[in-house]
């Protein structure tokens, strides 16, 4: 990317983010907190309302512990829920889309936005699937981009960017320039990498570990255990995944094997059999771990007090 090219603070001043799930919603206020005018939309009828209302329950008691210097009344009012994917998208500066990790439903997407508004830079907040695979949809694949954010935004400051094989340098400079000025570290991925960087490594972690859980050789709680003594982190792989979703990770994990041309590479049985039972997680009360009280969560974790000597 070109140092020479430059980024007017003005060329991005009203921003359209289509699905109010966890992530989308945090855009949102990502968004708003840079001074911006946000549009939400979601095809659930209430759902971008509702998302305003989980968003202050949530970002109260972490701007309360000053991990955030928002005025979040100012924020949350910046953003507009709409009720039709045209009063968010048409005249917005950039559309960032966020709905559920499944291409043809994001194509089809893409493919309405064209219709309806052929000017806006598009972002595609995928965590797995490359804009190239959009492309072909949209009304001008110079301005199409990855732009992929992370939840829980306010520990994890990073966004990774994109080009779908055709963006344009400029874009790809406006995108990255959008990307620090929301105080984001921005990480321009050089090329096309399935996963992105991190994603990509994430990808490596989750493989494994479910292999190792597939194949009989330790349990997910083991897993984890290890993984938190190694790293000295609070929580491992599975911990993760069941914070994640794990319907959102088998979307993601078949996104991967579709187009893996390792033999080896297949799903897992363990994660789809929780995902048919509809134990998706912390969000159902229940995954790899039970909720509301996870071991993971107990005081002392990973060390246990008490640890049978019986072998497995």
């Amino acid at each position: 990317m070109p140092d020479t090219l430059t980024y007017e603070s003005s060329a991005i001043m009203t921003v359209a983010v289509i699905g109010a799930g966890t992530l989308g919603a945090q855009i949102a206020a990502m968004t708003a907190a840079s001074g911006r005018d946000v549009r939400l939309f979601d095809v659930l009828t209430g759902a971008a309302d509702r998302s305003i209302d989980r968003l202050r329950s949530m970002l109260k008691p972490i701007i309360a512990n000053g991990d955030l210097a928002w005025d979040l009344n100012a924020v949350l009012d910046r953003i507009q829920p709409v009720a039709t994917l045209a009063e968010a998208v048409v005249g917005a500066h950039l559309v960032i889309e966020a709905v559920r990790e499944d291409l043809p439903t994001k194509r089809s997407v893409f493919a309405e936005i064209g219709r309806i508004d052929p000017n806006p830079y598009l972002a595609t907040n995928s965590s797995s699937i490359p804009s190239s695979q959009l492309a072909d949809v949209v009304a001008d694949p110079g301005k199409l981009v990855n732009l992929h954010f992370f939840s829980e935004f306010w520990l994890r400051a990073c966004v990774e960017v994109m080009s779908c094989g055709q963006t344009t340098n400029a874009t790809m400079a406006t995108m990255a320039e959008f990307g620090r000025s929301l105080g984001l570290y921005t990480a321009v991925v050089r090329g096309e990498s399935k996963g992105f960087i991190i994603n990509r490594i994430w990808r490596a972690v989750k493989r494994e570990s479910m292999a190792v859980v597939d194949g009989g050789h330790a349990d997910p709680e083991d897993v984890d255990r290890l993984w938190a003594f190694f790293w000295g982190i609070e929580y491992g792989p599975f911990a993760m995944m069941d914070h994640v979703g794990l319907d959102v990770i088998a979307d993601i994990e078949d996104s991967y094997i579709a187009v893996s041309e390792d033999p080896t590479d297949r799903p897992s049985p363990k994660l789809h059999a929780l995902v048919d039972a509809e134990r998706l997680g912390e969000k159902t009360g229940s995954g790899f771990y039970e909720y509301p009280n996870p071991s993971f969560r107990a005081k002392g974790w990973p060390r246990l007090t008490e640890q049978s000597t019986e072998l497995p």
